[in-house]
């Protein structure tokens, strides 16, 4: 019986000391939502919207990166969505291919979302 209770007891005291250690991790665990145009500068200096550019997201980090946890397509309008990311630090960059081959694309954009922020907005500019 007491071995009973001790091994209860360990196991309680474990179980409560994992989830006091439990941290909190950016990325697609959380309620903010990020939204934004893209559009490119076309060789005669006109704007358009980057139908289907690809948006790659990194989690927890603000500092250029070529290793991303997520990716989204644009749509045809150059917006596009990503929902669920926890607060924390993100970089975000985006490409796009035209219709003639021509490769454009962003060095990228550090964000941090905070705790107080539901949606935010970040707009690119690929060249």
């Amino acid at each position: 019986m007491k071995t009973f209770r001790l091994l209860s007891a360990l196991l309680i005291g474990s179980l409560f000391l994992v989830s006091a250690c439990k941290k909190d991790e950016v990325g697609p665990v959380g309620q903010k939502t990020i939204t934004g145009t893209i559009t490119y500068k076309n060789g005669d200096g006109t704007t358009h919207a980057a139908m289907n550019a690809e948006v790659k997201v990194a989690y927890g980090t603000t500092t250029a990166t070529t290793t991303f946890n997520q990716t989204c397509m644009a749509d045809e309008m150059g917006m596009y969505t990503i929902k669920g990311l926890a607060a924390g630090d993100y970089y975000f960059a985006a490409e796009y291919t035209d219709g003639h081959g021509f490769k454009y694309e962003t060095p990228g954009y550090s964000v941090t979302i905070k705790d107080d922020k539901a949606a935010l907005t970040v707009d690119m500019v690929l060249q």
